[in-house]
C-alpha cells in the first residue's frame, strides 16, 4: 500500500446526509469534508493500484481524477433529478470515450457496504455475439477464468436469452449460463466497513485485480476483435 490510509467514516455520514438535503447550497457547507475524507482517499487509492493495474493493460486510463466518479450527479438525460449522490465508485478500465463495450473492473462504496466486480462495460447483441463465438473456441481458459472467480466469492449477473443461441449445445455444461447471456458481470459485496475505514481494502482490491486479470484478459480479447470488425469501436 501507497498513500491511501482509508476512507473517512464521517465522510461517508455526509455523503448520505448531502444526498439527503439535496442543496446546493448545503452542499457548500460539506463539499470540502467529503472531498478530503472520500474522494482524495479514493484517488489515492486508485494510484495506488495503478501500477498493478497497468501490468495488465497498458492502454487502461489511469488518471485518478479521471477514475474516481463525481458526487454531483448528472441529471441532464435522467428522470431521477436528485443532485447529488451518497456513493463513490472508481473505474478500472480504458477510456470510455475512446472505446465502446470493453472489459472493466470497478470498486464502489456506499454508506453501509461496498462492492467490486468485473465485466463488460455497456451490452450490445454484436459485442455479446464475438464474446460467444470466443468463448465457444476458449472453453478451457473460460473455465478456469470463471472457476477461479467463483472461488473468490464474486457472484455473476446474468440475464439468459429465452432462446439458446447457436453454439448453446457445444459449450459444457458449467459455461451454458455465461454463454447464453445479454450481458456478465461477476460482483463481491462486503459489509465490514472497518476495512474501508482503516485501509485494508486495497489488499482486498489488489487481491480481487489478481484473481479477475485472466477474465479481463479474454474480454479484452473480445474488445479487441469488436475493434478489427470496426462496428462497434472507433
Amino acid at each position: 500500500m501507497g498513500d491511501f490510509r482509508g476512507i473517512d467514516r464521517n465522510a461517508l455520514f455526509l455523503l448520505e446526509l448531502n444526498k439527503f438535503n439535496d442543496s446546493k447550497d448545503f452542499y457548500e457547507t460539506v463539499k470540502e469534508e467529503i472531498k478530503q475524507g472520500a474522494i482524495v482517499p479514493m484517488r489515492l487509492l486508485a494510484s495506488d493500484l495503478s501500477e498493478e493495474l497497468y501490468k495488465i493493460d497498458p492502454k487502461m486510463n489511469l488518471i485518478p481524477t479521471k477514475m474516481v466518479s463525481r458526487i454531483r450527479r448528472d441529471t441532464r438525460r435522467s428522470k431521477n433529478k436528485e443532485l447529488y449522490r451518497a456513493n463513490v465508485w472508481c473505474m478500472f478500465m480504458r477510456d470510455k470515450h475512446q472505446y465502446r463495450y470493453q472489459p472493466c473492473m470497478w470498486f464502489e462504496f456506499y454508506p453501509g457496504s461496498y462492492s467490486y466486480g468485473i465485466g463488460i462495460f455497456g451490452s450490445d447483441p454484436k459485442i455479446m455475439s464475438i464474446y460467444r463465438e470466443h468463448m465457444l473456441n476458449n472453453q478451457k481458459k473460460y473455465k478456469a477464468a470463471i472457476s477461479s472467480i467463483e472461488k473468490f466469492g464474486a457472484f455473476p449477473d446474468v440475464f439468459p436469452y429465452k432462446k439458446p443461441k447457436d453454439g448453446y449445445d457445444e459449450i459444457e455444461k458449467g459455461l451454458k449460463p455465461y454463454f447464453n447471456t445479454k450481458y456478465i458481470y461477476f460482483c463481491k459485496t462486503g459489509t465490514d466497513m472497518e476495512n474501508l475505514f482503516n485501509g485494508k481494502i486495497y489488499d482486498e482490491l489488489s487481491e480481487a485485480i489478481k484473481v479477475f486479470t485472466p477474465f479481463y484478459k479474454l474480454l479484452l480479447e473480445v474488445h479487441e476483435k469488436s475493434i478489427e470488425k470496426g462496428d462497434l469501436n472507433e
